[in-house]
């Protein structure tokens, strides 16, 4: 009789996702390209610009380089359910995996909930782990889905 919960620890530790670089490049500018193309006062077209490269800058900072308090650096998948995550400052943190986490084979966005209060994102793309770990997330996602 087999069970679904695994056997040991998933240790995740990503890396700097080329893809999701590109992508948040990419999202951005187009943001960019929409705000210069309203009809709106030009005023208004640089406040818009001002919190479009604002998020670009927060977003690529902790998803990409892994900097600040928000960023995770390295999260624990105990045999028991727990989440153990580091952040970008060092801190460890205890949290629970949200049940509106998303997986699919090249997306995975882990939400957390802080056991302290708060809460966490970790996108992780195929170029964000190595194959067998980030295969080894898939499946333990969907054993504990299901």
């Amino acid at each position: 009789m087999s069970s679904k919960k695994s056997d040991q620890s998933l240790h995740l530790q990503p890396r700097s996702s080329r893809n999701l670089s590109f992508a948040f490049f990419f999202l951005h500018g187009i943001a960019l390209v929409v705000a210069a193309n309203l009809t709106v006062p030009g005023w208004l077209t640089i406040v818009l610009s001002v919190a479009i490269l604002a998020n670009f800058y927060s977003t690529f900072t902790i998803h990409v380089l892994g900097r600040g308090k928000y960023a995770l650096l390295n999260m624990v998948w105990s045999d028991d359910g727990e989440w153990t995550l580091i952040n970008g400052e060092g801190q460890e943190l205890k949290a629970n995996l949200q049940a509106n986490s998303y997986v699919h084979t090249q997306l995975v966005v882990l939400n957390f909930r802080l056991l302290e209060g708060g809460r966490r994102t970790a996108i992780l793309l195929r170029d964000s782990l190595d194959n067998k770990t980030f295969r080894d997330l898939l499946v333990r996602m969907r054993l504990e889905a299901g």
